[in-house]
């Protein structure tokens, strides 16, 4: 294990590297500064969390932000905090080029979407009577939170072509994904049982190009 720290101003990030795999095995940090500095250090320390470097290197603002927002169109953190977002990132660089000597797998067999997510019993209340747009743009901001921002740490992407009478939800891969085999094993099972728990039990997941 390698301990590396990512310093920018009254920041600093702290993690504990694998140095067989390069994933960060623990992720700590302090802050002295606005609130919004140190929600931002709090979302990141927890989106590198069993990622590798490499896949931390990706963060970009608007992940971080789609990680904590309550409404896809509504941004979690004010324009205000963009300052406190970009140092967060430069922690993360500086945290990040004390790795380069860490070998990582070029094609990660690790599913993107490792956290505890809560199960909603027997699926969202009144499912089977929502119109078919309504359970679409439902499981549409299921996946637009839960799931791509993890995906686009792996520059991969997943898009929702339709979702049939009978629970069938066909997903589009794109990127890196495309080409990952992790995509038709754990990627998919993770997606799938995501939708289930924060949806509805009957929804199963059919990637098409695949």
């Amino acid at each position: 294990m390698r301990c590396v720290k990512g310093q920018e101003g009254r920041l600093s990030l702290y993690w504990l590297v694998d140095e067989s795999d390069g994933v960060v095995a623990d992720a700590k940090f302090q802050a002295w500064g606005p609130i919004g500095l140190i929600a931002a250090a709090e979302v990141v320390s927890e989106l590198v969390l069993r990622k590798n470097y490499d896949q931390a290197s990706r963060l970009s603002a608007d992940l971080i932000d789609q990680h904590v927002r309550d409404r896809k169109e509504t941004p979690a953190f004010p324009k205000e905090c963009s300052p406190y977002l970009n140092q967060v990132l430069s922690a993360v660089d500086r945290a990040v080029q004390q790795c380069l000597d860490i070998p990582f797998a070029v094609s990660y067999d690790v599913t993107p979407i490792e956290r505890d997510f809560g199960e909603i019993p027997g699926g969202i209340p009144g499912w089977e009577q929502f119109l078919p747009e309504q359970k679409l743009k439902i499981v549409e901001e299921v996946i637009d939170k839960e799931i791509r921002p993890y995906i686009e740490l792996d520059a991969g992407g997943v898009k929702i072509l339709s979702l049939s009478e009978k629970g069938e939800v066909v997903i589009s891969y794109e990127g890196s994904c495309t080409t990952c085999h992790s995509a038709t094993g754990s990627t998919l099972s993770a997606i799938q049982q995501i939708l289930k728990a924060r949806v509805h039990p009957s929804l199963f997941v059919t990637p098409q190009n695949m």
